[in-house]
């Protein structure tokens, strides 16, 4: 089993409804194109401004996202799949945010 982390950093301008149908589409496609065994997302919880601006981060994160796939080739072709790269491209051009990701073998 492979875990892909996501940490996204959303711009203000994205509304709590605009996130909620982001991450309600996004595991949507991303279940429905067999690839994925799972995906889960949940809120990032924010220390309190003095310890955060201390730390300096990249980037302030606003949500998480977990994808677990089979096998690292099965989670290739799901980041290849062009419905996917389409969702992308769409919330992208709509609201440009940012994205760290992690692989991890479990």
């Amino acid at each position: 089993m492979v875990t892909h982390t996501l940490v996204f950093g959303f711009p203000d301008a994205m509304s709590e409804a605009d996130r909620a149908r982001f991450f309600r589409e996004g595991s949507a496609l991303v279940l429905s194109s067999g690839f994925a065994d799972s995906y889960r997302h949940w809120p990032h919880v924010p220390l309190t401004d003095d310890v955060g601006a201390a730390l300096a981060p990249v980037f302030v994160p606003s949500e998480m996202a977990q994808i677990k796939c089979a096998d690292l080739d099965t989670m290739r072709r799901l980041f290849a799949h062009p419905p996917l790269l389409d969702f992308v491209q769409r919330w992208q051009a709509q609201f440009p945010y940012r994205a760290v990701s992690v692989n991890t073998k479990d």
